[in-house]
């Protein structure tokens, strides 16, 4: 081969590789290029409303890349204005993007508080760094979950932080009100009225202060008074229709003739909008029953019945009922989009309810996998299963929260406890396993996995080093110094594991979760009498099958 073939050979190589990246790099040019437009576009779709095309336009920028956090922020934006549950989901993506970002952890919150998921709220705010927990905004929001979990002096010092910070915004005084509105001193509750009275004389603080004073009325059982501020709150330009809402549950608790009436007219006005239907449908749900709710649903057009908010609303209204067949039929044929593992899962409960046990675990396998990638997808279908009561499924959900999410650290006592009230010893003996391995340092830790290697007689995990270990850094703990002189009495050192119990307290002797160990060393060491009483408390606890089995052997002839 000449040298100038050679040189042909080798150029043309190179500047293959410097086309193709030249190309690459104009291609994802382009991408980034094109998926701004299509955000933008979404933008400016959502501000006429044109919700359709909005969604048209995310669902291709997230094409081109599913982590951008803007399309993220209005797919949640987009799905909280249909009322869709899905709206959670994005916004925990955009949280999970923009772990930092304060304002979209106080939005993930609100959001949860719409849906009543209180526990999301809470963890929103959990992971608020220190700098926002020293704003106003943060002590709002955070003010507005605990007052409907009802701590309202956790409330309170957080409304009275926000108005410390903002003292010439007015919206932490309004906060401040309602929260006194709740109080049983009656001077309190008094001087709240009159400030909510006063704040709705103020235009923009009418409509929320003219809301607080209805429920004032209608929880003091002043329906006239209720009706007269409810007429006033739906004459104001910016009353939303959940007032209509407010209006219905006056006229339902007053027993008023016009309730009827009212409600048709309010069927009627919401039957071509999903977001109304699904505030509509839910208030009937939650007052008049699912038969009622589902009624309503059912004479509204296909188009509307298989949006995805008011097809979940359904399905839970047919959950209710029991009507498992109708359940499956109506879900069968459609998509949910970010919200089909829901549907998934209402399929699974379907089918068990008619006792096809393969279909079932087939549909809620199909609903785990789907939801598995999303932790607010794990979460959803955690309170399902919850909700079901199915508690093998609901501890597998906890198990993957445990392993993928350590971050959410309420899953531990949540799993521990279903494991414990399931009398899954060798489970909880994993769980703490690796709860030890993760946290050496934690004593209660190392315990409990000491007792229940013991109990199942796991030498592997040297169960005897562990509790003895444990003992020695505290020995006044009660529940350290149980599992130490059991595993004394395992070795038949009855006389040592003795003397460790005897050291405790008689009222720590007492708790029935302790008493049971006692009255089996007692009974080794030669009392039978005593150890028959301690062994009687300890079937006032709470028992693993193998602490139930060997109490229940100690009590024969005891």
């Amino acid at each position: 081969m000449n040298t100038k073939t050679r040189r042909i050979l080798l150029i043309v190589p190179i500047l293959g590789v410097l086309l193709l990246g030249g190309g690459y790099v104009g291609y994802r040019a382009y991408k980034s290029a094109r998926q701004a437009r299509l955000i933008t576009q979404a933008r400016n779709y959502l501000a006429k409303p044109d919700e359709r095309k909005a969604l048209l336009c995310l669902q291709r920028a997230l094409r081109y890349n599913a982590k951008d956090v803007e399309a993220c922020r209005l797919m949640a934006e987009l799905t909280e204005r249909a009322r869709s549950p899905g709206a959670l989901i994005w916004r925990s993506r955009v949280v999970e993007l923009n772990s930092h970002s304060l304002d979209d952890r106080l939005a993930l919150a609100q959001t949860a508080m719409l849906f009543r998921d209180y526990a999301s709220a809470t963890n929103a705010l959990e992971g608020v760094d220190a700098a926002g927990k020293m704003t106003p905004a943060y002590h709002n929001i955070a003010g507005a979950v605990a007052s409907t979990v009802g701590q309202l002096a956790q409330a309170e010092v957080h409304f009275r932080e926000a108005a410390r910070l903002e003292p010439t915004n007015q919206v932490p005084q309004l906060n401040l009100a309602i929260v006194r509105l709740h109080s049983t001193n009656a001077q309190v509750m008094a001087e709240a009225r009159a400030s909510l009275q006063q704040l709705s004389a103020k235009p923009e603080f009418r409509c929320q202060a003219l809301r607080e004073l209805i429920v004032d009325a209608l929880n003091s059982t002043r329906t006239d008074a209720a009706l007269a501020l409810s007429a006033d709150l739906l004459n104001q330009s910016n009353a939303v229709f959940s007032d209509r809402l407010l209006r219905l549950e006056i006229l339902r608790a007053s027993k008023n003739p016009a309730l009827g009436k009212t409600l048709a007219a309010f069927q009627k006005d919401a039957a071509s909008d999903p977001a109304k239907i699904q505030q509509l449908a839910t208030w009937q749900l939650l007052k008049t029953g699912p038969a009622d709710a589902l009624a309503w649903l059912e004479t509204l057009p296909p188009s509307i019945r298989t949006n995805q908010p008011v097809a979940l609303l359904s399905a839970e209204c047919r959950t209710q009922l029991k009507d498992w067949r109708a359940l499956q039929a109506a879900l069968e044929h459609q998509n949910w989009a970010e919200l089909d593992f829901v549907r998934h899962a209402f399929l699974a409960r379907a089918a068990r309810g008619l006792d096809l046990t393969s279909t079932s675990k087939t549909e809620w396998e199909l609903a785990a996998k789907a939801a598995i990638s999303r932790k607010q997808s794990v979460l959803m279908l955690l309170q399902m299963a919850a909700q079901w009561h199915w508690q093998g499924e609901s501890e597998e959900l906890l198990w993957t929260i445990f392993n993928r999410y350590p971050e959410e650290k309420w899953a531990v006592p949540a799993l521990s406890q279903a494991l414990y009230s399931g009398g899954r010893t060798r489970s909880l003996m994993t769980l703490y396993s690796q709860l030890a391995k993760a946290y050496p340092s934690e004593l209660s830790t190392k315990n409990n996995l000491a007792m229940t290697a013991l109990l199942l007689d796991a030498q592997e995990l040297k169960p005897r080093d562990l509790a003895l270990e444990v003992y020695q850094k505290a020995p006044t703990n009660s529940s350290y110094a149980s599992t130490y002189a059991f595993s004394l009495h395992l070795q038949k050192k009855d006389a040592e594991a003795l003397k460790v119990m005897q050291m405790l307290s008689s009222k720590a002797l007492e708790d029935p979760s302790i008493a049971g160990y006692y009255g089996l060393i007692l009974k080794a060491t030669g009392n039978p009498d005593k150890a028959k009483v301690y062994l009687q408390w300890a079937s006032k606890a709470k028992l693993l099958p193998e602490e139930k089995k060997l109490f229940d052997s100690a009590k024969t002839g005891a």
